[in-house]
């Protein structure tokens, strides 16, 4: 079988959506003959006719049917390809690359970019939004130039440095009757924007007093499932799973709707707003602290403006 270029491919898919040669050769700014000819050279090629040119409008033989399905998906194939293609040449025309989770895509990230920025308006930052595993892809590609993760196992394979120490805290509804139990343990959206958790005077909350309560978990294979699983456990029960999420600030609005206690970062209320509808604890746990890094690929040479741009994160100040 003689090889398709992806042109003609192109021809024979503008044949079949106007079932027409001669409206796909308008369509396509080609002559009728010129196409023709080119769709017979494909059939030849193919070793079969795709169309029945005895009808009309065209109709598409049964063994057209079969290669016009792989013409198809090597079409979008294509189409995807060429914009991987054009994405990786914007990237290369900017100084920083960053690859990150929505969250800091969306809250963190953007104060620090807009400071920065600021002060060194000649700077070209692109910001990625990606998830762990395919971080871990892009650093090797050298597709991004910094990650952030959480995800500790990264610590083995890339560079890093620290970017927060982040506490952990649990966001109770309101409205549920176990509240009224640990009055003495519960905190209010001031005492989690101010930092007053943090105080040693502030008591942690029995963990286990929870059990039976409604848990809204991110999904399996993420650190905060894995964590919230882990400190429940060790607290003697297993959490009761009313919802698996994406997002953790999808399950902080459910818990702010009142359709579970879930874990979640301190900084989120900051981000999210005040709210009286839920309060908060602080739980005595080894896990309820985690490390924010920003990782990079050691093998690959920075560049002066990227590490300017490392050197100022590290010293930016953030919330939670």
């Amino acid at each position: 079988m003689e090889p398709v270029e992806i042109r003609d491919i192109q021809y024979i898919l503008a044949v079949w959506q106007e079932r027409s040669i001669s409206r796909a050769a308008e369509k396509c700014y080609i002559s009728q003959p010129a196409l023709s000819k080119i769709v017979k050279r494909v059939e030849t090629g193919l070793g079969t006719a795709i169309f029945d040119r005895g009808s009309v409008p065209l109709r598409v033989t049964p063994e057209g049917e079969v290669f016009l399905d792989y013409f198809k998906r090597i079409k979008e194939l294509y189409g995807e390809m060429e914009q991987y293609r054009a994405d990786i040449c914007r990237q290369k025309k900017c100084d920083v690359r960053i690859g990150a989770p929505s969250f800091f895509c969306t809250y963190v990230l953007p104060p620090i970019l807009s400071a920065f920025l600021m002060d060194n308006p000649d700077f070209q930052i692109r910001l990625i939004e990606t998830n762990d595993s395919d971080l871990k892809k892009f650093l090797r590609a050298g597709a991004v130039d910094l990650g952030i993760s959480v995800e500790e196992g990264m610590k083995a394979e890339f560079d890093s440095f620290l970017l927060q120490n982040e506490t952990i805290i649990l966001a109770v509804p309101r409205s549920l009757p176990v509240n009224r139990e640990l009055s003495g343990y519960s905190l209010l959206f001031e005492d989690i924007k101010d930092g007053r958790f943090r105080d040693p005077a502030v008591e942690s909350v029995p963990m286990e007093r929870f059990a039976g309560e409604p848990f809204l978990f991110l999904k399996q294979g993420n650190d905060m499932h894995r964590r919230g699983l882990k400190i429940c456990r060790d607290a003697g029960f297993e959490p009761d799973i009313v919802i698996e999420l994406d997002q953790l600030l999808t399950a902080y609005y459910l818990a702010d709707a009142g359709q579970g206690v879930t874990f979640t970062r301190a900084s989120i209320p900051y981000y999210a707003g005040e709210t009286e509808n839920l309060l908060f604890y602080k739980v005595g746990h080894p896990d309820m602290v985690r490390q924010i890094r920003v990782f990079y690929n050691g093998g690959k040479q920075a560049t002066g403006k990227q590490k300017a741009f490392m050197e100022y994160m590290k010293s930016y100040p953030l919330p939670g």
